[in-house]
C-alpha cells in the first residue's frame, strides 16, 4: 500500500537572495588595511571577476553587506615569503586581524578565510 501524498501549497514560496544590478556577488578582501593589501587582493579578485577592497577601507561595511560571497586574504608571514602567488603576499599584523575579525563578525555565514593558495582552488 503506497502512503498518501499531501501536494505543495501553491502559495508557498522560497525567498531568493537578496540582489540588485548595483552589487558585488564575491568581495575579496586583504586582512592587511593598506595598499601592499589592496593590491594583492585585487590579484585574487581579477582572478574571479570580483570587487576587490582591504581590512581597513573606508565603506567597508557597506561592501560586506551588499556581497553575497566575501573572501578574505590572510597569509601568514611565512606563506608570504615562500609563495609565488602575488594574492598571498601581503601578511596582516595581529592587531589589523582582530579589528577586521570583529568588523566581520556580523556576516560571518558569508565570509571565508584564505591563508594559501590551495584555498583559492577549492
Amino acid at each position: 500500500m503506497s502512503s498518501p501524498t499531501r501536494p505543495v501549497a501553491p502559495d508557498t514560496t522560497v525567498p531568493a537572495p537578496r540582489q540588485s544590478s548595483d552589487e558585488a556577488p564575491v568581495l575579496v578582501v586583504a586582512a592587511r588595511p593598506d595598499a601592499t593589501g589592496l593590491a594583492a587582493a585585487q590579484v585574487l579578485a581579477d582572478r574571479m571577476g570580483a570587487e576587490a577592497t582591504h581590512g581597513g577601507a573606508q565603506g567597508l561595511d557597506a561592501a560586506v553587506r551588499a556581497a553575497a560571497k566575501v573572501i578574505v586574504l590572510d597569509p601568514g608571514g611565512v606563506r608570504a615569503r615562500l609563495t609565488r602567488d602575488r594574492a598571498f603576499t601581503a601578511p596582516a599584523a595581529a592587531g589589523a586581524r582582530r579589528d577586521l575579525i570583529n568588523r566581520l563578525a556580523p556576516y560571518q555565514n558569508r565570509v571565508r578565510w584564505m591563508s594559501r593558495p590551495e584555498q583559492a582552488a577549492a
